[in-house]
């Protein structure tokens, strides 16, 4: 049996899908399954599985059907087809979080849970203030430290997961502390995931200009027009500028805050086919 929560493509789920058919019974072809499905041609689902063409959620049902899902299978199937054709980042994280819901919590492997690590904002600076606050378990005092602040609950998850994760333990004095573990998460996972954070981090941003003065944060901005050539190059600078920022970070001897800091550049105007 395919183990369709395992997921995260729905075209290669179907490609998966139409395999087991045809290993338990050798004469399934497209044409059988294009009949039971209701398609005009036997030809679609190969447009489909190399991407040529799209699925609407009419057919979506019908394949669902024609591949004898269960209920709750043909919900994640139908949902991952939803995520996977969205258009906008908003309607990815929706989707996403269906997903998320959708799957079974034993199915959840170390990768699947360190994936939402980047799934809200406060769980990477919850684990960030354990170098500057001694938490022992007042997830209420926790919760109030982050601006904007977060509830108790939202608090009290996030440290569940990052202990879950190996990322914080309890030291010998009762006090969680950061342990550095790296994050795993599968490639298509993680760039998904990061997108989310980095969206996430942008709504921070612009609550930052109505929370904080400007003696506490720092923005600056730059319009410039520059060739493919150059913004490779301020690529690079940032990647340099960012791993010296984490090599002070490192060496601070007493840390008492955590700061967001965010690098933005995109383009303001079309870009040639040739650049």
């Amino acid at each position: 049996m395919t183990d369709i929560y395992k997921y995260f493509d729905f075209r290669i789920l179907l490609k998966d899908l139409f395999e087991a058919k045809k290993k338990e019974n050798p004469r399934y072809s497209y044409r059988v399954l294009a009949k039971k499905a209701g398609f005009k041609s036997a030809g679609y689902f190969g447009n489909l599985l190399s991407g040529k063409c799209n699925l609407s959620l009419t057919m979506a049902y019908k394949l669902a059907e024609a591949f004898n899902l269960k209920k709750d299978e043909e919900d994640y199937f139908v949902t991952l087809v939803m995520f996977n054709l969205a258009q906008t980042v908003t309607e990815k994280m929706k989707y996403h979080q269906k997903l998320v819901s959708l799957k079974r919590a034993e199915l959840k492997t170390l990768e699947e849970r360190q994936y939402e690590y980047f799934g809200e904002w406060y769980y990477i600076a919850i684990r960030e203030i354990l170098d500057c606050y001694r938490f022992k378990g007042d997830f209420k005092e926790l919760a109030k430290t982050l601006v904007p602040a977060i509830t108790p609950a939202q608090a009290k998850a996030a440290i569940t997961l990052l202990e879950s994760l190996g990322m914080i333990q309890k030291n010998p004095f009762g006090y969680y502390e950061k342990v550095d573990a790296a994050v795993t998460t599968p490639d298509l996972w993680k760039s998904q995931a990061i997108t989310f954070y980095q969206y996430q981090c942008l709504d921070l941003a612009k609550q930052s200009f109505d929370i904080w003065d400007r003696s506490l944060r720092d923005v600056s901005t730059l319009t410039v027009s520059i060739s493919a050539e150059a913004f490779k190059k301020i690529q690079e600078k940032i990647n340099q500028v960012q791993e010296d920022i984490l090599l002070l970070a490192q060496n601070a001897k007493k840390a008492d805050r955590v700061y967001q800091i965010n690098f933005y550049s995109f383009p303001l105007t079309k870009i040639g086919e040739n650049t």
